[in-house]
């Protein structure tokens, strides 16, 4: 029970590692809010979470807008009072695309989802965090946060820049009780990566793809007070893909 009684808002958590995420969170102890753009995928994981004893609610949210997300954080108030951490891990890929494939409305879309949309989460967010003088922050970043290939230009480039998101906001607010950290997945079985050739594989030193529950765990670790003397860190989970890079 590792975050008990905290309340988790966990953005893109209605599929794959946001989905872990939430259920293993709720089994830790947490309240947690799923946030998502799909309604019955997040009421569906909501209620899975409360039949196994735990306590959740969904909140729609698209995480672009910031009228969807001051409605969720106040409808977050009214249900626990009060958000203890904040999950930012909704994000879209770019198949790959080079500069020269990638369309500027392609790249705006993507940048939008994948770094605009955890700064207007945490913006939302932070406040309370600062009023109470404690809050957590989990950016979820990628193998792509470190080096080239495991997508296209402009994916490749929003998982570097949020990780500077994270170390900036550890710099910002650090001295004010607030836990900034990255998780980055490697290779993961979700539907991102559905399709997705079994070649890779031969590339990560562990030879298989990573489980959403394996990432939740560590998830965890980052929620909990066990990593309490970590700020603006990175966590990668990726089989040992990057050792070699």
């Amino acid at each position: 029970m590792k975050l008990e009684n905290k309340v988790a808002l966990i953005i893109g958590g209605t599929s794959g590692i946001g989905e872990a995420t939430a259920k293993r969170f709720a089994k830790e102890g947490a309240k947690v809010v799923v946030a998502g753009r799909n309604e019955e995928k997040g009421n569906r994981i909501a209620s899975e979470i409360k039949q196994d004893n735990g306590e959740a609610i969904y909140v729609k949210v698209d995480t672009t807008k910031k009228e969807d997300l001051q409605d969720a954080v106040k409808s977050i108030k009214d249900a626990y009072e009060t958000i203890d951490i904040l999950y930012n891990g909704a994000g879209i890929h770019d198949s790959y695309k080079t500069v020269l494939d990638t369309e500027e409305s392609d790249y705006d879309k993507l940048m939008e989802v994948n770094v605009k949309g955890p700064y207007l989460a945490t913006k939302e967010v932070l406040p309370i965090f600062v009023e109470k003088g404690k809050g957590t922050i989990i950016n979820v970043g990628s193998q792509a946060t470190f080096a080239a290939g495991p997508g296209g230009s402009a994916y490749v480039t929003s998982k570097h820049a949020i990780f500077g998101f994270t170390k900036q906001l550890s710099y910002d607010f650090g001295h004010k009780g607030i836990k900034s950290n990255l998780l980055a997945p490697g290779f993961i079985r979700t539907p991102m990566t559905e399709g997705i050739e079994e070649d890779r594989l031969k590339d990560i030193p562990d030879e298989r793809a990573g489980t959403p529950e394996e990432i939740a765990a560590a998830a965890v670790f980052l929620a909990s007070e066990d990593s309490n003397y970590m700020q603006g860190a990175s966590l990668t989970l990726d089989g040992g893909w990057t050792v070699g890079r």
